[in-house]
């Protein structure tokens, strides 16, 4: 089984972090997304991928690093949109291989599930999910035989929970309809309308299509969720007052000052630094040559790499971009209004009791001067 993996675009929803890179090269536990879901990809058994992306010396690295498991055809896009993806992909395609979106980060068993149902029936298929809020992504409608009745991108209104998991495998009938169609839903009913079956696949696992900063923390979540053990250097400076609680992974080169309390599931970057009294609390990601300063508490949140957080700041459900500078005693508000709306907030419940929580986005290499409050959502 071959692999096509889309990695192009501008990723205009995270453009504050990303300081022009590809939205895949944002770091999760010391990775880009994209070796995340390059990853997976060959844990589900796929060995020879074609990336397709409008940069590709960015994603150099991520492709020498997997170059001995993984066989790489790098190809330019030179059209916008996931359509021009797919026109550099056409032979691929055509000859049955997993299409994969770069920025969709799911589990390998999701991508096994899709390779197994398409060898049983041989019919082009769908990853399809439910899902909550179906007006963000492609709505999947799904007839009791479940095939695909129709598919709508972007919908205003939905009848439908499903929306599609931007993984799937499709013939050449498939994808001459969607090239001629120019868009990816009206390719799909097109092929369906003339007779054309594709099996949906529905996934009820974890899922995350990272398209804004919420996203990320979204897939903290997972990625650290899974992590069972701890796994501490040999050559970080660890205090001998520190109190680590649970799996925390603490890289090379990582140093902890004195009565530091570090509650796992929690990762602590290469070379950075969390300063004395500090507490790190579950699911925070603290990325490389970052630095906590004394007295600081960090919930949840992505500290981008080479970012600090000044002494005695509050950062929570937070995403703070690389080389930022928060200086000390800033401190981010956290409870959203259940009747706020335009915001995307993290589902937190505590004692059967269901709290929407956001924290800010600070850009890639601002800076927040001493004892700012930031507000639920703001973006700086």
């Amino acid at each position: 089984m071959e692999a096509v993996v889309l990695a192009g675009g501008k990723g205009s929803g995270m453009h504050k972090l990303t300081m022009g890179k590809s939205k895949l090269l944002i770091e999760i536990l010391g990775k880009p997304i994209i070796e995340w879901v390059l990853t997976n990809v060959l844990n589900a058994g796929v060995r020879n991928v074609t990336l397709v992306t409008d940069r590709p010396q960015a994603f150099e690295d991520v492709t020498t690093k997997l170059g001995s498991e993984l066989s790489f055809d790098v190809r330019l896009q030179r059209k916008e949109e996931v359509l021009g993806a797919l026109e550099e992909a056409v032979d691929k395609l055509s000859s049955k291989a997993l299409l994969v979106y770069g920025d969709t980060l799911i589990p390998s068993s999701a991508y096994k599930l899709v390779i197994e149902a398409y060898e049983e029936s041989g019919l082009p298929t769908l990853l399809v999910i439910p899902d909550e809020d179906v007006t963000r992504y492609g709505a999947i409608y799904i007839n009791e035989q479940g095939f695909i009745e129709k598919f709508v991108e972007r919908p205003k209104y939905v009848e439908t929970s499903y929306v599609f998991g931007g993984v799937a495998i499709l013939n050449r009938e498939l994808v001459n309809s969607i090239l001629s169609a120019g868009r990816i839903d009206e390719g799909v009913n097109s092929y369906v309308r003339s007779g054309g079956k594709i099996q949906a696949v529905i996934w009820s696992d974890w899922w995350v299509d990272i398209g804004s900063p919420v996203d990320i923390l979204k897939a903290l979540y997972y990625v650290l969720k899974g992590l069972n053990t701890s796994r501490i250097s040999s050559n970080a400076k660890i205090a001998s007052s520190t109190v680590i609680e649970g799996p925390v992974i603490i890289e090379e080169g990582a140093e902890v000052d004195h009565h530091t309390l570090i509650k796992g599931p929690a990762y602590i970057g290469r070379g950075s630094f969390i300063g004395a009294y500090s507490f790190i609390r579950p699911f925070t990601d603290v990325e490389a040559e970052a630095s906590i300063g004394s007295y600081v508490e960090v919930v949840w949140s992505l500290v981008g790499r080479k970012a600090s957080i000044g002494r005695e700041s509050f950062i929570g459900f937070s995403v703070v971009g690389e080389e930022a500078v928060v200086e000390p005693n800033v401190k981010t508000k956290l409870l959203i209004k259940p009747e706020v709306e335009g915001v995307k907030a993290m589902k937190v419940r505590s004692r059967r009791v269901e709290y929407l929580k956001l924290g800010s986005m600070i850009s890639a290499k601002a800076r927040i001067p001493s004892g700012t409050e930031l507000l639920p959502g703001e973006e700086r």
